[in-house]
């Protein structure tokens, strides 16, 4: 097999033969869709390139996708969750895919292997604000994607989102993850990253 590209997805082979690359040991599923060579590490860049063959134009990915990539989530979600901006909204769907309009501000966003994603802190602000947010699964998560920052930069940026709904509830959400976190965290991390490196 030619290594032509780290992820590899039905554009490139038929998905019957992907399959049997990972029964022979060649390959390993990142995802049902996207396939990775067993020898290569899963970084943000490879986790983001697994994400891109079900983006829309302009499309950013964003919430457990999101924390997926930053290396939150040991595994992709089933169905993935992307966000065009507001002033960019359409109709565009995808069946692996939910696709959301979202305002973004200035910041908000990261770019991974040329691909647009929330950061850390706004993919934890999302997750803590959301109204199927579940403690016992969300929490290392978001525990998790704010180990580079902390409850001071939370609160500051909950601070200056003047229009962002539910933003006590978050805030509360956030600081319990954190205080969990600190004092011992979690006895079960089945959801959160495991063995799956940072960068």
């Amino acid at each position: 097999m030619t290594r032509l590209q780290p992820v590899l997805t039905e554009a490139d082979l038929p998905l019957s033969e992907l399959w049997a690359a990972c029964r022979d040991g060649e390959l390993v599923p990142l995802s049902s869709s996207a396939f990775i060579f067993a020898d290569l590490p899963q970084t943000p860049a490879v986790r983001a390139l697994a994400v891109q063959p079900v983006l829309g134009h302009r499309m950013i990915i964003e919430r457990r996708s999101a924390a997926w990539v930053h290396g939150a989530l040991r595994r992709a979600p089933r169905i993935h969750t992307v966000a065009v901006r507001y002033e960019h909204r359409s109709r565009a769907s995808h069946h692996l895919t939910t696709v959301r309009e979202v305002v973004l501000r200035r910041g908000d966003t990261t770019t991974i292997a040329g691909i647009e994603v929330t950061t850390e802190l706004r993919t934890a602000v999302d997750l803590a604000r959301d109204r199927g947010f579940d403690s016992v699964r969300d929490s290392p998560v978001v525990a998790r994607l704010l180990s580079t920052s902390g409850l001071p930069e939370c609160r500051d940026y909950l601070d200056r989102a003047r229009n962002l709904p539910h933003k006590a509830l978050a805030l509360r959400r956030i600081t319990d993850a954190l205080m969990t976190e600190a004092t011992g965290g979690w006895a079960d991390e089945s959801s959160t990253r495991g063995g799956v490196g940072r960068r």
